[in-house]
């Protein structure tokens, strides 16, 4: 990576900031973002879908473990071929499934531990993401080898690193929680009064035990969980490019890329004085 070559500009940003781009990057490469999108959204659902038709209960939870995966590997995926592309190189499907398959497993196993160690050690998994967040970007950005990989995200912690990501990470999984639920209302209303089909609150009665029936419908109604699903996936390649522009803010606040930078064009703005 060159850091002339970046097609965005080498600024620090705020959390706000490195969202606002990622929704202008999106919109710019809209198409191959949908197609990648697409080849994990798809069979993420299906599963979601065949596993509602099979348990016919109690399917939030390994629905949401099925999207948790699979958007793991999709943003492995993504920072294969979008951090590429940040530097100049031309994203596609398959050079961001190619890059992920070079690496798939030990980035699966390690992606898995990491999740699993901020859950079972009673640890909320936001002290854990916000050390090991930009694991992606690590391995399939940087290609650091799997034995310096520790090193490298205890790295991009220093100076604040870790306490910046940490806040950082709240605040995102806190729009997107917001995007998502109101994105799944919104398919909620246009499913009612397009198609006369409600999927959740046109579906419920009032009752004494409203509480109850509303608990039903989130957690054993498949159309209602593969809606949710469908309103994550249609809300998280924002999400994910968001964090991607917070690991090029800490790259750029650690390695000074902006001041590098000016020191360049103060330097070609002296020499053009004195020729």
């Amino acid at each position: 990576m060159k850091v002339e070559d970046c097609i965005v500009s080498v600024e620090r940003r705020s959390v706000g900031g490195c969202l606002d781009l990622a929704f202008v990057f999106a919109r710019q490469f809209m198409l191959p973002l949908s197609s990648l999108t697409l080849c994990f959204a798809v069979p993420s659902t299906l599963m979601a879908w065949l596993l509602g038709e099979s348990m016919g209960r109690n399917l939030l939870i390994p629905c949401m473990l099925i999207f948790a995966f699979s958007s793991t590997m999709m943003g492995g995926a993504m920072i294969a071929t979008v951090g590429p592309q940040v530097f100049g190189v031309p994203m596609s499907t398959r050079s961001a499934l190619r890059g992920l398959g070079s690496r798939i497993v030990p980035y699966a196993l390690l992606a898995t531990l990491a999740r699993c160690t901020g859950l079972c050690l009673v640890v909320p998994i936001i002290f854990a993401m916000a050390w090991c967040g930009h694991l992606p970007e690590v391995m399939f950005l940087e290609r650091t080898p799997l034995s310096q990989i520790t090193q490298r995200l205890s790295w991009l912690g220093r100076g604040g690193g870790y306490s910046r990501n940490l806040g950082r990470w709240v605040t995102l999984m806190f729009f997107w929680v917001l995007f998502s639920v109101g994105l799944f209302l919104l398919i909620d209303l246009l499913s009612g009064w397009v198609f006369n089909a409600p999927i959740f609150f046109g579906t419920i009665a009032p009752s004494p035990d409203l509480m109850r029936a509303l608990e039903r419908r989130i957690f054993d109604d498949p159309i209602v969980v593969v809606t949710l699903q469908v309103a994550m996936w249609l809300t998280y390649p924002i999400v994910r490019l968001a964090w991607f522009f917070c690991y090029l803010d800490q790259r750029i606040r650690n390695e000074c890329w902006d001041l590098d930078l000016q020191f360049r064009v103060e330097a070609v703005r002296l020499e053009e004085q004195t020729a």
